[in-house]
């Protein structure tokens, strides 16, 4: 396994702080979209670097970055319009090292709204993991049901923002059916679980993607 490795990569709003893990013969390829900004979340959150390195383990050349305003990322955070250009911005990037491997998008929280949406209008992304999808703060049923492609959901059994019904009932518009993931005994900040979540991803993307 590489150690990550720091760079700043083109975005819409300025430069965009990233954090790269290079695999040989990579797989696949993954970009991984962090929480809300305005409530603490950056690419160092750490189900985000947690699930960033194990999909890397697995054979995955991965990204993590920094939304607009966040970090080292230049920019001012915009409510989520603005930040789905920079999902797309990390996309086209790292999809410039990797452009025969097919290519994934992850986010938790806020980070998988904007990884959803980004997806809608990317048809080369091959598959989307969403972390503690927050049905209850995003309209996000319209989006499942249009991806029309894998989608992996790991969701907190006593998630705050989206309950493992509320969540079941958003996926059960999805085509092809989406894989509902859930860790028991947990929020949605899924404190002192990253490891798991990452285990549940890597466990969930190698049965759909065939890559783990």
């Amino acid at each position: 396994m590489s150690e990550a490795r720091k760079l700043w990569i083109p975005g819409p709003a300025g430069r965009v702080e990233a954090a790269l893990r290079v695999a040989d013969r990579p797989r696949a390829t993954v970009v991984v979209a962090h929480p809300h900004p305005e409530h603490g979340g950056t690419m160092d959150n750490a189900v985000v670097f947690h699930t960033e390195r194990e999909l890397h383990r697995c054979g995955m050349t991965t990204l993590r970055f920094n939304f607009r305003g966040v970090g080292g990322s230049e920019g001012e955070h915009d409510s989520g319009r603005g930040e789905v250009d920079d999902v797309a911005a990390a996309v086209a990037w790292l999809r410039g090292l990797a452009d025969a491997a097919p290519g994934f998008v992850c986010g938790y929280s806020f980070g998988s709204w904007c990884a959803l949406r980004h997806a809608l209008r990317d048809p080369s992304i091959a598959g989307v993991i969403a972390l503690g999808l927050p049905v209850d703060l995003y309209d996000v049923a319209p989006a499942v049901a249009a991806l029309g492609r894998p989608l992996l959901v790991v969701q907190a059994e006593a998630d705050e923002f989206g309950r493992p019904d509320a969540v079941r009932a958003v996926l059960a518009g999805a085509r092809p059916q989406a894989d509902l993931r859930v860790i028991p005994g947990t929020t949605h900040l899924f404190p002192g679980r990253a490891r798991e979540v990452a285990t549940c991803v890597v466990d969930g993307v190698g049965e759909w993607a065939h890559c783990c």
